[in-house]
């Protein structure tokens, strides 16, 4: 069984574990693997200010059995800051792009699944995205080799 880190879009005012943390406890008491969803990463991150990149490194990777990429829709907050939404709806975003290939050179390749719930585009719209994923696995798979 593998726990998915989730997008999130609003946090407790004070909390006693991050989520990274959290995410690392449940692993290691239940034995379960980490399906580390890098579009919700991404988002999550934008969403409160944080390091897309620190936040990878916080989770528990060796636990990492299988990857998601995503696009998302584009909101301001009440602040006005930026809200990102995982929408499943939109091409994968090069800032996505650029955290899985660093993702991936802490990983090593997983299989990699790429999301599209809404506003699916034609077939070689995916194809392109599904070979850009291809790629950077094997672009990894070749440096691991190296």
């Amino acid at each position: 069984m593998l726990l998915e880190n989730p997008a999130t879009y609003v946090e407790f005012a004070a909390s006693t574990l991050a989520e990274t943390d959290f995410i690392g406890e449940v692993v290691k008491r239940t034995g379960c693997g980490l399906l580390l969803d890098v579009n919700n990463v991404y988002v999550s991150c934008t969403n409160h200010g944080r390091d897309p990149q620190a936040c990878i490194d916080a989770l528990p990777l060796a636990a990492a059995g299988q990857i998601h990429l995503a696009g998302f829709a584009q909101d301001i907050d009440a602040a006005g800051a930026p809200l990102l939404i995982d929408s499943h709806g939109a091409p994968i975003a090069q800032a996505v792009w650029d955290l899985y290939r660093y993702t991936l050179e802490r990983t090593g390749p997983l299989p990699t699944l790429i999301e599209r719930d809404n506003d699916i585009p034609a077939f070689p719209v995916l194809l392109a995205e599904a070979q850009q994923a291809e790629k950077l696995l094997q672009t990894c798979q070749a440096e691991a080799a190296a």
